[in-house]
């Protein structure tokens, strides 16, 4: 789990980029087909039934859900698939059903994908949820930037190979500016061999963080890396809108 205090199992995907092709927009995805999983973004905090808290009846409820490509969880797709006590089916249900969530990816673009969520029920602790996250479109009053970071550099293989390319990444900034720790996904790559230069760079830069009504909040973020073989690997227009890779929107 993402923290002992978040409701979800957090998810994680890093697969190699295959030549894109037109996403089928009726087609559910499972996450092993996806570049980029589901990221849940904003989520209510479960209704824990007080009978069962003060019996210290608890544990983690497994519920199916198919997000849909606008990042919507699709109300007759939602199954519980392991629950402690039938009690916790319909508070972890809707506490699925109340959040809002990143839709999964492949190279083509947002697709439906299904997935399994847990959601935790501590008799403990009080309900709590992580701070949100917000995307492009969530009225951000000033949109991340690059601060610093250290030298990208062209991994020998690629190079030598004379593969070149773009390399884009999803991942979520803190408040701080940091990317945080195991929310990078690989969009897209042309090549494996460039995801660990990409990696090093996100570990040590800085950001300046998205604010919302002037306060810092945590962002969901597409950062490109362009590598040529002519020319030094750098960021490009960053931040790129979700998307906006596919559409021509975010170029070198």
């Amino acid at each position: 789990m993402t923290g002992d205090m978040s409701p979800f199992l957090s998810l994680a995907g890093l697969l190699v980029s295959v030549a894109p092709q037109a996403a089928d927009t009726q087609r559910v995805y499972s996450t092993e087909q996806l570049t980029v999983v589901p990221v849940a973004l904003r989520q209510p905090a479960p209704a824990y039934p007080d009978s069962l808290k003060r019996l210290g009846i608890g544990g983690a409820v497994g519920v199916s859900v198919v997000i849909d490509r606008n990042g919507r969880p699709d109300p007759g797709s939602v199954r519980v698939v392991s629950t402690p006590d039938s009690g916790l089916a319909a508070p972890a249900r809707a506490a699925v059903l109340g959040t809002h969530f990143a839709p999964g990816r492949t190279e083509a673009g947002a697709v439906r994908a299904a997935i399994v969520l847990e959601v935790a029920f501590d008799p403990s602790e009080d309900a709590t949820t992580p701070p949100p996250i917000y995307g492009e479109d969530d009225s951000l009053s000033e949109k991340p930037a690059v601060i610093f970071g250290p030298p990208l550099t062209y991994p020998d293989v690629p190079r030598s190979n004379h593969v070149q390319g773009r390399v884009l990444v999803q991942a979520i900034l803190d408040t701080l500016g940091r990317v945080e720790t195991g929310s990078v996904q690989f969009a897209a790559s042309p090549d494996p061999g460039f995801l660990m230069s990409v990696s090093q760079y996100l570990a040590s830069a800085r950001f300046r963080p998205g604010r919302r009504h002037g306060r810092p909040v945590r962002t969901l973020v597409f950062i490109p890396f362009d590598f040529k073989l002519r020319a030094a690997p750098r960021i490009s227009s960053f931040p790129c809108p979700p998307g906006a890779e596919l559409r021509g929107d975010c170029r070198p």
